[in-house]
């Protein structure tokens, strides 16, 4: 069975929305920042560079995850477990039901949940794990005589990359 590749990729820097609550309609709205912009086609030329084809690539509703997507995937799918206020379960059931026929999987969304989710279906550790502005996680799962092993391949961000 091919290696199963997990990304993931925590939205970039966005504008702030002051009075804004984490999910609302304001906070969807939320706009990469300048920097935002150039963190995201960073990240995502790395991605590109390092990561086996095919890629699906799934974002959050919110704005600055779909734009910092699209620097990967002009048409990434929209996935509502990826929102704001996504809960473990929730992000964790995208991994589960996606396809182990080879290639990867990108998931780009929001703090907290996309670290501790990162994290958990790496080690099956239940902490908070933070990521920066446009970090990713990336993991692979591989079938072994032993049974199912995962591993961290990197865990990186824009500060990393730049030039």
């Amino acid at each position: 069975m091919p290696n199963f590749h997990v990304i993931f990729w925590r939205h970039a820097e966005a504008e702030e929305a002051l009075g804004s609550a984490q999910g609302d309609e304001t906070d969807l709205r939320r706009s990469l920042t300048k920097q935002g912009r150039r963190d995201a086609a960073l990240v995502a030329a790395w991605i590109k560079s390092q990561l086996p084809k095919p890629w699906t690539v799934l974002t959050s509703p919110a704005l600055r995850a779909r734009q910092t997507a699209q620097h990967l995937n002009d048409y990434p799918a929209v996935d509502a477990r990826l929102r704001p206020d996504a809960d473990l379960a929730e992000l964790l059931s995208i991994v589960a039901e996606s396809p182990r026929d080879g290639g990867a999987l990108v998931l780009v969304g929001h703090q907290p949940t996309l670290g501790r989710a990162g994290l958990y279906w790496i080690t099956g550790c239940d902490q908070q794990f933070s990521l920066r502005k446009s970090g990713l996680l990336w993991a692979m799962e591989r079938n072994r005589d032993t049974g199912i092993q995962r591993s961290l391949r990197a865990c990186t961000s824009a500060d990393l990359l730049g030039d």
